[in-house]
This record gives C-alpha cells, sequence and structure tokens, in this order.
C-alpha cells in the first residue's frame, strides 16, 4: 500500500508541476497559440520529434518544460512496468483523492460530471491551465492522471469496475458517469464524445487540421466547464477514460489513435476537478 501512495503522490506532484511552469512560462494572449505550445510540446516529449514547431528547443523556458514533460513520460511508463498489477489499486486512491476534495464542498453547490472518451493529457492540462489564467480562484484546482495501460475505453472500465475476462459485461462510459455521479452525489452526467469520435474521422490529414480540430474541441469543453460553474455556482469533475496519439503515415499526413505503446499519451486518463 506505502508503494501505491507514493506512486500516487509522485504522479500528481508532477502533473501539478508541469501545471505550474506552463502558467509561469507560457502567456501569449492568444488561446489557440496557446493550446498549439501546449499540444507540441507532449507531442515532443512522446515521440521526441517537431510536429509544428522545430523552435521549442531555442526557448530555455518551454526547452525545461519538454524536458519535464518527459520526465512524466518515463515515470508513467514505469508505473505500467513495475506495478501493472496494483493499476486498480492505483486508479482507486486517485479517485479516492478526488472523492476528497468534492467532499469538501458546500452542498449548496451542484456538482457535474462529465467524462471524455479520449481527452488527451495535453487537452486537460490546456483546460487546467486556461482556468489559472483567467480565474484566479483556480490556482490550486486538483489535477491528476489515471493511468490505462491499454489505452482503449474497454481497459479502463476494467480498470474501475474490474470483472472476469470471460465475464460478459455491457458497461458503457454512460453506466460509469453515472456510478461517480451517484458517488459524489452530483446532479448531472454527461458523456462527452467529441475526442473520440474525431480520433477515428480524422485519417491522412495534415498536422494542423489535426490540432486546429481539436483545439476547437477543447474550447468547447471549456465552454461547458465554464457555463456549469459560472452559470450554476457548479464544481465539475472531468474524467478522461483514455488520451490519443499523432502518428505520422508518411508524405507529410498524419492519423490519430489511441492504444498502448511506451511512452504515448494514449495510457493517461486525466481527471480534474474545478
Amino acid at each position: 500500500m506505502d508503494d501505491i501512495l507514493e506512486v500516487t503522490s509522485l504522479l500528481i506532484n508532477e502533473f501539478h508541476g508541469l501545471l505550474s511552469m506552463l502558467t509561469r512560462y507560457i502567456g501569449f494572449g492568444d488561446h489557440e497559440e496557446e493550446y498549439k505550445v501546449i499540444f507540441e510540446i507532449f507531442y515532443q516529449a512522446a515521440h521526441r520529434e517537431p510536429l509544428l514547431s522545430t523552435n521549442l528547443h531555442k526557448d530555455a523556458r518551454l526547452l525545461g518544460v519538454l524536458q519535464y514533460a518527459r520526465k512524466f513520460l518515463d515515470h508513467v511508463s514505469e508505473v505500467i512496468y513495475e506495478h501493472n498489477a496494483d493499476i486498480h489499486a492505483l486508479a482507486q486512491e486517485m479517485l479516492r483523492r478526488a472523492y476528497m476534495v468534492l467532499a469538501e464542498v458546500p452542498e449548496s453547490n451542484p456538482r457535474y460530471v462529465i467524462i471524455c472518451d479520449g481527452m488527451s493529457v495535453a487537452d486537460a492540462i490546456y483546460i487546467a491551465y486556461r482556468l489559472r489564467k483567467e480565474y484566479k480562484e483556480y490556482m490550486e484546482l486538483f489535477i491528476t492522471p489515471l493511468i490505462n495501460p491499454g489505452g482503449i475505453t474497454e481497459t479502463y472500465k476494467f480498470i474501475l469496475e474490474p470483472h472476469s475476462y470471460f465475464q460478459s459485461t455491457s458497461l458503457t462510459l454512460k453506466d460509469i458517469a453515472r456510478k461517480i455521479a451517484e458517488k459524489v452525489h452530483a446532479k448531472d452526467a454527461i458523456v462527452f464524445r467529441g475526442y473520440d469520435e474525431t480520433i477515428h474521422r480524422l485519417r491522412n490529414v495534415h498536422a494542423t487540421d489535426i490540432v486546429d480540430e481539436m483545439y476547437k474541441l477543447t474550447s468547447r469543453l471549456y465552454s461547458k466547464i465554464i457555463q456549469l460553474k459560472n452559470g450554476f455556482s457548479g464544481v465539475v469533475m472531468v474524467l478522461s477514460d483514455h488520451g490519443y496519439d499523432v502518428i505520422e503515415r508518411g508524405m507529410g499526413l498524419y492519423e490519430m489513435k489511441h492504444f498502448w505503446r511506451p511512452h504515448f499519451l494514449s495510457v493517461i486518463a486525466s481527471l480534474l476537478i474545478v
């Protein structure tokens, strides 16, 4: 159990470290530009080559963030290799800490759960970053990475609701969202499917097309979160079942996929409370 607590704290602290560095070092006043930089950092951390820009290494601050992101992905891979049998316990500890945060929220503030099919760590970090920049009260928001070693929805379901490999289960993301909503006494549970739909639609396209599309989706999700917070004084718990990766196909074209491979972003299932 001590190992689980230690690994949980390490991953949460590194996630917050990344967010703090980005908050200090990025501030262009252009949301889309900021998203592209965060997307580029995580792409280069995973793939060790540029996607849209070769200029990260020219800025010592962004180079520091990139190196930190690579170290974080190294630790995620180590957890998968060395603690694979404990992935369920690790996810439960992450959730336990999230539930503790929600338990401190006054009953007068409605709670909402949004589970995103395929939101990347880059998207989650951007949302947290933008909240910190625009709303100073969110400087201490809760954000953590759950690890989904398969990088797909089915392994996420198994981590949250273990069952026999031979057991037929019809558990859906909506079911998981509903169960979490019941646990935290949430007013509503929403499944945001835009990411996964886009992941399976974009094939053999330019990198700029992918980043532009994901920025629009993440901005839409951000607006939904702000609507629930400002319009209803709500507290929002945002979860993802897995991330995604951008894969080069040749001839300057790319596609999006989510699956297991060392240091890939697909295996990170982010959790955010605002």
